[in-house]
């Protein structure tokens, strides 16, 4: 093997190890999202039981299904306890995605010859330099989230599902729901919708699909095995907690998301999204050719199958997540691919060793930025001060104030409750735990003066303090 092959081979693998190591080295684990999935697996780990409910700060959390909680203990069960352990899962999400992103292009270039943009599908290199100099990539490849681990198997599910319609074979359909059902174990029934759209609009991408009705009776059966690998989670999570914590389960995270109507739904405007799929493609979209492209993209949709595949994949899908209630910028994350390979269409002829440039120019700039932000600005969001703080106080019991989502869990390897107060019970928790501390986050310290600040520092735009009776409260009381 000579050194270009090799180099071909191992170039992704290097870049993500090396934005793991930067991300490792210059930022803490951000609240609230990854301190919070860290604590749910941490105390997973302390269960040590997969098939149980699992928990926030010790109560029940039915906000998120377990696959992502699985994963880094697995990696844990290998490797130790450890924050470094815990980011393998994203990170190997992340540049999975990159290589089944690079087959679906071979997939469609073989199915659609000799249309014009096959053979720019089939160029693996350029798919995969494009996708993984793209800001998305950059930025959730190495946070503890759901959305690669998600895209993973939103890739799978679409392989197969092309793979189906190519051949007609039923161990496609099998696979099909097979991905789908660990699809829905990593983000939940949203799997559906990132996938079914493209399938049910197959005339419009496969003209030649012969049996139509065959065709749409077939996608029940990917459907039904799908529900094979979430029951067997399900049925002794529901067997081993109560029906409030089933209905929020079952029901309540995916319709109060998609209705607005519960606290952590995200409710945002129909138009979010919209200023998302520029981001969504940078820095590609400062290249003419990307904006030539969508000036004809009526012209290509009419004339090109691998664009009607695109866009029937990517189109419904985003309409649908902009008419939910909820949304998230990371929610668009596994429809990534199918806008960089729209993008790959359009660079006909822009020349890969531009695109290495420009993928070893924003590389520089993500680890840089790191570096630079490591004292500018994520100090600001590392908690191993209040750590540290929390560790000199072994047995002491305390509180935070207030809306607290199991920020120090990990972080401290808690095996007890944090209780979650408000501010106007400060007092009367006190009056129950005198030698208690609470974890208050403010942004205004009249609201605690009255009380003894041990520790206080700077945190997510506003202070965190450490508080505790002075001693004269103390004897008095």
């Amino acid at each position: 093997m000579n050194l270009s092959s090799l180099l071909n081979k191992l170039w992704l693998p290097a870049l993500c190890a090396l934005l793991f190591l930067t991300a490792l080295y210059c930022r803490p684990l951000l609240p609230v999202d990854e301190t919070r999935y860290m604590s749910v697996a941490w105390e997973m780990s302390l269960r040590q039981g997969w098939f149980e409910p699992l928990t926030m700060n010790f109560e029940p959390y039915s906000h998120k299904p377990p696959l992502l909680f699985w994963l880094i203990n697995m990696f844990w069960s290998v490797f130790g306890v450890s924050r470094w352990a815990g980011m393998l899962p994203p990170l190997l999400s992340s540049m999975a995605c990159v290589y089944l992103m690079a087959y679906i292009g071979r997939i469609l270039a073989d199915m659609n010859r000799p249309q014009p943009s096959s053979e720019r599908l089939a160029d693996r290199t350029r798919l995969m330099i494009l996708m993984a100099a793209s800001f998305p990539f950059m930025i959730y490849g190495t946070l503890v989230m759901f959305d690669f681990l998600l895209t993973v198997f939103v890739l799978l599910s679409i392989i197969c599902g092309l793979r189906y319609a190519a051949y007609r074979r039923l161990s496609d359909l099998v696979f099909l729901g097979l991905c789908l059902g660990f699809g829905v174990l990593a983000k939940g029934p949203v799997a559906y919708l990132y996938v079914l759209p493209v399938f049910l609009l197959a005339p419009f991408w496969k003209p030649d699909l012969p049996r139509l009705k065959q065709w749409y009776a077939s996608l029940l059966i990917p459907i039904l095995i799908s529900a094979g690998p979430v029951l067997l989670w399900l049925v002794p999570v529901l067997k081993a907690s109560d029906n409030d914590f089933a209905f929020w389960l079952v029901w309540n995270q995916t319709a109060g998301r998609i209705t607005g109507n519960f606290s952590q739904a995200h409710v945002r405007p129909v138009m979010f999204y919209l200023p998302f799929i520029p981001v969504a493609i940078l820095p590609w979209v400062f290249f003419p050719s990307v904006w030539k492209f969508l000036r004809k993209i009526k012209e290509h949709f009419k004339t090109d199958y691998n664009v009607r595949f695109l866009l029937c994949w990517f189109v419904p899908v985003f309409v649908a997540f902009s008419l939910i209630s909820g949304k998230q910028p990371h929610y668009i994350v596994p429809l990534v691919p199918a806008l960089i390979m729209l993008v790959c269409i359009a660079f006909e002829k822009v020349k890969t060793a531009i695109l290495v440039k420009t993928l070893m120019g924003v590389a520089l700039f993500f680890i840089l930025g790191q570096f630079i932000a490591k004292h500018a600005l994520f100090d600001k969001y590392d908690l191993k001060p209040v750590v540290e703080v929390i560790h000199q106080y072994p047995d002491t019991s305390m509180a935070y104030v207030s809306n607290y989502h199991a920020e120090l869990g990990f972080l401290a390897k808690r095996t007890e409750k944090i209780e979650d107060i408000k501010y106007r019970e400060i007092g009367t928790w006190f009056k129950q735990h005198p030698d208690g501390l609470i974890i208050v986050r403010h942004k205004d310290a009249s609201a605690i003066r009255e009380y003894e600040q041990i520790f206080n520092m700077k945190y997510r735009g506003a202070q965190i303090s450490v508080i505790r009776l002075k001693p004269l409260e103390g004897a008095i009381k």
